[in-house]
């Protein structure tokens, strides 16, 4: 989370009265009146008294907070439960507006220190305004750079920083293949309602084949419009289902993880060359996470744009590591501290701890304090498995009273140590059964997801610890009717090198955490140019004897200086072109190393951004390709 102390008690006093007071809001600096207008009326009004708390530490920020009057304090929840103090926001100050383009956490809680109005420009509010105001789009493109503009979403997998390039479905003719036999039925029925003697049961097998295969043709066609393969400027995604087994899978596979990409006719389907279609193979490092899509349309112009939309992602990414190398150099040579260096150290000290209110007795969903979600199984497996130990104890509880209150003392001999040891027993059983639900855990970080299985009286400990950069491929499956019903399905993670997938059993909205691994991965990348820049600067302070301060970094280029010595290259001229250094020892172990790439271009091209040297024809962002739908008759 991100906050701004920018603005002043005079800004707050013009809030709701006119729009001029954003433009002291830098994101909003660049609009103009009328832009500003819309965005004014998008913002929402929320009063809080004092001592209120306006948003936690852990939840989800879900949009931009602006302060148009009173106070309220920034502070920070340590892991011994002390809070400490990092801002007071007053009237004409903003926070959080990172949170309009991307989803975050908050790292911080707010709470009034006296009565607080303040104006919300919630994320949804403001993806719709950017929407339907092309215009608008368009200068928050140009104003935010980091993220690009941000788009619709058309599939409910979609990131809010992603754009589609094409959306399309299977091609026409896997829909027509399957709709011979309903059409070849129609006209046997008729032959056979003709041929009947008794009119009533003519007229009824004749209005049924009407009925019964127009009813397949429907259900071919929707089984056809159900699956779909969608191509991004981050990913590949295939959605298949199947209505009948309300059956649901979603594969994605990253850009970063494509290798290469093949495409093919098949020998033995005469039609496919005829109406140009075929399979298009997305490969990846390991063969667990090769994906396969069947029917492709125009499989030639879909191969060509994956190749396209993988090369402007790769310089993409290297221009986003470069920025961020000499955003690091500049506050290096101006003399600043690594704040960020030293907020992760002191946050691997401190042991995480669940969040307030997201640790129930049933949870199967728990956000720790740094940013880590840990997920059990879905409370129905803790049904199932406790379910027959609870009867038991029910049992034999009644069995107790029966043997008090009924039977004669002859058989209460017998049956009261019967009664107590089915509750001993049933007591033992439920809880054995609900430590196996509860020590089964799948916890996603950052780094690393790990999978933790546990046995009471430590009879078994297995924990499996992946690493985010080994995954290839992200599936998620819901099968069957109790599944749908309760949300609930499997999770696969494909590795790099593993011959078997890693599998999350049986846990709540796996949809969700198939997408929540999927934005670690996208941001490892990111997180991986911060810390290269880091250990950039780390190296370079060294080598010099210590932190420039403002007067010495004056005597380097690039800070300000007229000039250096003859013959001296600048430690950020230095940086930039040695491109990404290492240290000789790593503190972060968990940090994994890069993997090789097959498309040598693309590392290239990579290598050329690093050195500031652009690629025209990897910087070009691929066309968008049209649906299947719309334009195969062209095609």
């Amino acid at each position: 989370m991100l906050y701004s102390t920018r603005g002043s008690p005079a800004t707050g006093r013009r809030v709701m009265q006119d729009n001029t007071w954003l433009e002291s809001i830098p994101i909003f600096s660049g609009l103009g009146p009328a832009q500003l207008s819309l965005i004014a009326g998008a913002l929402e009004t929320e009063r809080y008294r004092a001592g209120e708390d306006i948003f936690l530490q852990g939840q989800p920020a879900d949009g931009m907070l602006i302060m148009a009057a009173g106070e309220a304090l920034l502070f920070q929840t340590e892991a011994d439960g002390g809070q400490r103090a990092l801002a007071t926001l007053s009237a004409g100050q903003h926070i959080n507006h990172e949170a309009l383009y991307s989803e975050a956490v908050q790292s911080a809680s707010l709470r009034a220190a006296q009565p607080v109005t303040i104006l919300k420009l919630s994320r949804a509010s403001f993806q719709r305004l950017l929407n339907e105001q092309p215009a608008l789009r368009s200068a928050f493109g140009q104003l935010d750079g980091a993220s690009g503009a941000p788009v619709s979403l058309q599939f409910a997998e979609q990131r809010e920083d992603e754009e589609i390039l094409i959306q399309t479905h299977r091609h026409w003719w896997s829909f027509v293949r399957t709709a011979w036999l309903p059409l070849l039925l129609m006209p046997a029925m008729w032959l056979g309602a003709f041929s009947l003697e008794i009119e009533a049961l003519s007229l009824i097998l004749l209005g049924l084949s009407f009925l019964l295969p127009g009813l397949a043709l429907v259900y071919f066609y929707l089984e056809w419009r159900n699956d779909s393969v969608i191509v991004t400027d981050q990913r590949v995604i295939r959605i298949n289902r199947t209505i009948l087994a309300l059956y649901r899978q979603v594969t994605q596979v990253g850009l970063e993880s494509v290798h290469e990409i093949n495409f093919e006719f098949p020998s033995s389907d005469p039609f496919a060359r005829l109406f140009r279609y075929g399979t298009v193979i997305v490969k990846t490092a390991g063969a667990q996470g090769n994906l396969e899509l069947d029917f492709m349309p125009n499989p030639e112009q879909f191969q060509k744009l994956i190749i396209e939309d993988r090369a402007y992602f790769e310089s993409r990414r290297a221009q986003r590591h470069h920025k961020i190398m000499r955003a690091e150099m500049q506050r290096w040579l101006a003399g600043d501290s690594d704040d960020d260096a030293t907020a992760t150290a002191a946050a691997a000290e401190s042991p995480p701890r669940p969040v307030p209110g997201s640790n129930g007795y049933l949870s199967s969903r728990i956000v720790m304090s740094n940013g880590d979600i840990v997920f059990r199984k879905h409370v129905s497996v803790w049904a199932q498995l406790t379910a027959l130990p609870v009867l038991v104890i029910l049992v034999s509880l009644a069995a107790l009273l029966i043997s008090a209150a009924f039977i004669s003392a002859d058989m209460r001999i017998v049956t009261l140590p019967v009664a107590f040891v089915g509750l001993l027993a049933g007591c033992l059983a439920y809880y054995w059964m609900d430590w196996d639900w509860r020590n089964d855990l799948y916890i996603i970080s950052d780094d690393t997801i790990t999978l933790v299985h546990k046995r009471p009286f430590f009879l078994q400990s297995l924990r499996d610890q992946i690493l985010v950069e080994r995954i290839d491929n992200v599936e998620s499956v819901t099968s069957g009717f109790f599944a749908a019903l309760m949300k609930y399905g499997d999770v696969r993670m494909s590795l790099v090198g593993a011959d078997e997938p890693k599998m999350f059993h049986r846990v709540p909205n796996p949809q969700a955490i198939q997408q929540e691994i999927s934005r670690r991965q996208h941001n490892k990348s990111e997180r991986r140019a911060k810390y290269d820049a880091r250990q950039q600067r780390q190296i370079l302070d060294e080598y010099l004897g210590g932190t420039l301060t403002g007067d010495a970094a004056a005597a380097l280029p690039n800070s300000g200086a007229a000039g250096h010595p003859a013959g001296a290259v600048s430690a950020e001229e230095a940086a930039l072109n040695e491109g990404t250094i290492r240290a000789a020892s790593n503190p972060d172990r968990n940090r994994p190393p890069r993997l090789p790439r097959k498309i040598m271009a693309a590392a290239q091209r990579e290598s050329s951004a690093i050195a500031g040297i652009s690629n025209p024809a990897s910087d070009r962002r691929p066309q968008r390709l049209r649906a299947e739908g719309r334009d195969h008759d062209r095609s």
